[in-house]
């Protein structure tokens, strides 16, 4: 074979070879998955506009507290927590107390009475929101903020009351439960007899607000005005 016919049978082979490789590479197409996952989304409401009014209280009431007790009990009052989902989900709610600096410390001489029959009074000052200073600079009092899983529902149902204080990794159950005033505790619901959090589209929680103030002869005479302020957000668990 001449050199002419080598080269030109080199030539046929590779262009043979290049037509194969256009056809295999011609069959070939690209699969492609895409989407999204996101979360239902949720609105809280509180009612009355959130405002726990607690209405104008004689000066001359909180003059002397109890023996056992240096704060002046003035009560509870209730506002419900209502969480309404576009879709059934799973979430909790935290509480920021944004008046933490003028919160009085609890403990078992200060303290806020329960307000729900058979719990435990506030002793610890975790449990405490502010209320604001009076005039004179003094810590006003400080109030806690209760769920009682006897009127917890979720999707209109009766729900068990569950807390975390670990963002979710571990859960309890009980009859209620006092929030937290640094944003550290969760509170959902769960279905009866469990301890982990169920999904629903619409969640109620009635709130019990407590509150309790210095005396008299602690804050003044000047006219004092409660200011608690707290921050309420929701949790996707």
């Amino acid at each position: 074979m001449t050199l002419f016919k080598k080269n030109a049978a080199v030539l046929a082979m590779g262009a043979a070879l290049l037509v194969a490789a256009q056809a295999n590479a011609a069959g070939d197409v690209t699969l492609k998955v895409s989407g999204n996952i996101i979360p239902a989304a949720c609105t809280p409401a509180l009612s009355n506009s959130g405002e726990v009014a607690f209405g104008s209280i004689a000066a001359a009431s909180i003059r002397n507290a109890a023996s056992d007790n240096t704060l002046v009990q003035l009560g509870s009052k209730e506002v419900t927590l209502t969480v309404k989902c576009d879709a059934a989900t799973a979430i909790g709610f935290k509480i920021l107390d944004n008046r933490s600096a003028s919160a009085v410390a609890l403990s078992s001489t200060a303290f806020i009475n329960a307000p729900i029959e058979g719990g435990a009074s506030a002793t610890q000052s975790y449990f405490g929101f502010g209320l604001g200073l009076a005039n004179n600079e003094a810590k006003v009092g400080a109030y806690t903020v209760a769920v009682d899983s006897a009127t917890l529902t979720a999707d209109g149902a009766p729900a068990s009351l569950l807390v975390s204080d670990d963002e979710g990794e571990n859960w309890q159950t009980g009859g209620a439960a006092y929030q937290l005033n640094d944003n550290s505790r969760i509170i959902t619901a769960g279905n009866t007899g469990s301890t982990e959090p169920k999904m629903f589209s619409e969640l109620s929680a009635p709130l019990k607000i407590s509150a309790a103030v210095q005396t008299s002869s602690v804050l003044g005479s000047d006219e004092i005005t409660l200011d608690g302020n707290a921050t309420l957000s929701l949790v996707y668990l």
